[in-house]
């Protein structure tokens, strides 16, 4: 198996590692980024963008990021954050009359972003809906809260997408993937797309999702909020779908490489102020902890930036506690470490049945970090 790319000599038991896991059959096609001021210290890639394994993975091949997007659209609020569009702390009714009806009248932009809004789920099986955000922005709006706002988080592991988005137009007329072209993604030539465009689809990987049976093993024990964010249209038959990618839902549709995304973490907690893209009172703001404890609907301790995951328990992210990121489903993941001033990466096509960490990226992390210390 030829793992393609550049990897500094430092680094190369990084680049025997992922050889390995490919190696192993744990891999279809993926790649692993880690980049510094915008610049590549890891940056390699191998095997197929397809299940049949007939078209190679390539340095810019398009893979979709499922929640690994939340990083993103995270970096685009607080960029708005930065240019004073909004305030973390501001109601989100203030800017979304609407949003204050059934009780959601003091639920701020941090809260929501945080996940402790309580609308965790939608009442739509239709995927179409899925597809448009006036229509779920409606029906989000209307939506009683699940539990009382603002006392626990429950992942919005879908509806973060459609309410961040509609912060975004109602603040700027602009969606927020067109938001983040205009702003953070063209101006620093990050590849990475929310609404694909239909001229980059030829450099879109097939996803190739976990077997039926592993899907089937969930918790018959499931309460009301990880039941109720459960519901809906079975997205993994309609991943690799044209109207899939060139939808833009904010939470979970990012079409990304490694390269493009660790190369935007890196250009966020860079010391090189002729490259950065947010300051670091921002940083601070936008990473502070929101809310932890035990997640209604992931059943596990998280802490909650303002829609960021914290490296809590630094092991996701490597061993700098400060790191802040995303992961998503099936396996991928895109955080910046601000301590180390670095950005990394991992996509992938082959989905495990995971929501928050695959033990690739975490073995291709770890071993990354160990390279640092030992040059230390």
């Amino acid at each position: 198996m030829s793992i393609h790319g550049t990897c500094e000599e430092k680094f190369q038991p990084v680049k025997e590692l992922f050889q390995e896991i490919h190696q192993s059959g744990r891999e279809v096609g993926s790649s692993f980024s880690v980049y510094k001021d915008g610049i590549p210290l890891i940056d390699i890639w191998s095997g197929y963008a397809d299940k049949e394994k007939n078209k190679e993975w390539e340095r810019d091949t398009l893979a979709n990021v499922w929640s690994t997007t939340k990083g993103i659209t995270a970096l685009t609020i607080a960029h708005a954050y930065e240019q004073g569009i909004l305030d973390y702390e501001e109601k989100v009714s203030t800017y979304w009359p609407e949003f204050a009806s059934s009780g959601k009248d003091e639920i701020t932009v941090g809260m929501l972003l945080s996940h402790q809004a309580g609308i965790c789920g939608s009442n739509t099986d239709k995927i179409n809906d899925y597809y448009d955000q006036a229509v779920m922005a409606t029906e989000l709006a209307q939506m009683e809260p699940l539990w009382k706002p603002g006392t626990a988080s429950g992942y919005h592991s879908l509806t973060y997408g459609w309410l961040a988005s509609e912060l975004i137009i109602r603040l700027t007329g602009k969606t927020l993937g067109t938001y983040f072209s205009d702003e953070i993604a063209t101006p620093n030539e990050i590849d990475f797309y929310i609404g694909l465009p239909e001229s980059e689809e030829h450099r879109v990987a097939e996803m190739v999702p976990f077997p039926k049976q592993e899907n089937q093993n969930k918790e018959m024990d499931l309460n009301v909020a990880k039941k109720f964010s459960d519901k809906g249209p079975n997205l993994l038959k309609h991943q690799n779908s044209r109207e899939w990618r060139q939808a833009e839902i904010a939470s979970a549709n990012g079409q990304g490489c490694a390269s493009g995304i660790a190369k935007l973490y890196s250009l966020v907690v860079t010391e090189d102020l002729s490259k950065k893209i947010l300051k670091n009172s921002t940083i601070q703001t936008m990473s502070e902890e929101r809310i932890a404890g035990r997640d209604l609907v992931l059943g596990v301790v998280t802490r909650w930036g303002a829609g960021f995951v914290m490296n809590m328990h630094k092991i996701i992210y490597g061993p700098t506690e400060e790191s802040f990121g995303h992961s998503g489903w099936g396996g991928s993941c895109g955080f910046g470490d601000p301590v180390n001033n670095l950005g990394m990466s991992y996509v992938m096509n082959k989905m495990a049945n995971n929501l928050a960490a695959d033990g690739r990226s975490i073995e291709l992390i770890n071993k990354t970090y160990e390279c640092l210390k030992g040059e230390n």
